[in-house]
């Protein structure tokens, strides 16, 4: 097993810990904010909703591009990578802060995307390098408990800053406090030693297709495809099933919203406090699955408890797996995890593009059980996969 020693003289610290936890925290608020806020981005700049969806393609288009921030994070170090990423987060914020037109908006919020698509997979990186396998769930377990803090503690003071004195202020301090991360970051450890980078070769994509050529590693980050395909189906077409079947109001949707952040933390936290000790592999497989079996049932549910009751359940299990999923893919490839968790994140993006452009199309043709069965399905074809093919590193 790769020990920890041989590469750094120490673990990272708690305040250094937090410290990522924060930036994390801090890009996942400018990824989540735009959901809420599509109609009052629409309203400011006068365009129609559709236009203002743009914001939501870019960001996830932008994940696709995450393969050239693993190879930038193997080939300069983990560190440098998140410093560059958060240099270029705080360019896309200004841009934003003093956009006056929609167009020069969308392309900060573009490059906003490409800064978290090169910065994040090298921040799960060096967390992962700087903790032993056996004890990795729980340092990026704590992690990635920013993305549902973000929904809890930062979503709802957006939406109610951004009412109260417009957009132009919310960028202004997200720019402050990307200038604040980067300064962060810069008083963080450094990488390890070049040694143990492989005789200092740069990493290229030559190396990605040696990585994909592992069947072990192609099927975990197929499974990773595949189970976020089948959840966008469910994300992106939840709020119009419950308007249509059960008449939920706006306001009742805002509840349900909010409960989903509380299971995304709960979620989180299992996986902080449990994966490790019931082994990373079985407690992907094991919660996919029940996100399939889960899914495969809420399309039979016929009253609102019943189907809000199943929508958390999914929704808890599915944020225990992916959660999960980090810690298992970072122990693939000690070499190469910038590169790998990389291309997990593009996978992620590139599932989620195919189930929010699939969703709506099938719940428009074929109403909206069908996406539940569809997602259900090809959840439980992705256990199957993993079953089959993938393994448990110790990197």
């Amino acid at each position: 097993m790769t020990t920890l020693t041989a590469h750094y003289a120490r673990e990272l610290t708690w305040p250094q810990l937090l410290t990522l936890v924060w930036g994390r925290w801090l890009v996942s608020l400018a990824f989540r904010m735009v959901y809420p806020l599509l109609g009052f981005l629409a309203a400011s700049f006068a365009i129609d909703l559709t236009t203002a969806s743009l914001l939501i393609t870019v960001q996830v288009a932008a994940s696709l591009l995450s393969p050239l921030g693993g190879i930038l994070s193997d080939s300069i170090g983990d560190r440098a990578t998140m410093i560059w990423g958060g240099f270029i987060f705080t360019i896309g914020a200004a841009l934003c802060a003093i956009s006056a037109t929609f167009t020069l908006f969308l392309f900060g919020y573009a490059v906003i995307g490409l800064a978290i698509a090169v910065g994040m997979p090298a921040l799960q990186s060096y967390v992962s390098a700087r903790s032993r396998y056996e004890r990795r769930a729980r340092m990026l377990g704590v992690l990635e408990l920013s993305w549902a803090l973000s929904a809890l503690l930062g979503v709802p003071l957006i939406t109610w800053g951004a009412e109260r004195w417009g957009i132009a202020p919310i960028f202004t301090g997200l720019t402050i406090a990307g200038g604040v991360m980067v300064i962060s970051y810069i008083m963080l450890p450094n990488d390890a030693q070049p040694s143990s980078r492989q005789s200092h070769r740069p990493a290229s994509a030559n190396h990605l297709w040696h990585l994909l050529r592992q069947p072990s590693i192609l099927a975990a980050l197929g499974v990773i495809f595949i189970q976020l395909a089948a959840v966008e189906l469910i994300f992106i077409s939840y709020a119009g099933w419950l308007s249509s079947a059960f008449n939920a109001t706006t306001a009742e949707l805002g509840f349900v919203f909010g409960l989903l952040g509380v299971v995304e933390l709960i979620g989180s936290l299992g996986a902080t406090l449990f994966t490790d000790r019931i082994g990373k592999l079985r407690a992907v497989l094991g919660g996919f699955l029940l996100v399939g079996v889960w899914l495969l049932l809420l399309l039979q549910s016929g009253s609102w408890p019943v189907f809000l009751v199943l929508l958390l359940a999914f929704d808890l299990c599915f944020e225990f797996a992916i959660v999960s999923a980090f810690p298992l893919i970072s122990g693939l490839s000690a070499q190469r995890r910038g590169a790998l968790l990389a291309m997990m994140t593009a996978c992620i993006g590139g599932g989620r593009i195919i189930g929010s452009l699939a969703g709506p199309w099938i719940s428009a043709t074929a109403g909206y059980p069908l996406n539940s069965t569809i997602a259900g399905i090809l959840a439980l074809i992705g256990v199957g996969i993993g079953f089959l093919f993938m393994k448990e590193g110790d990197a």
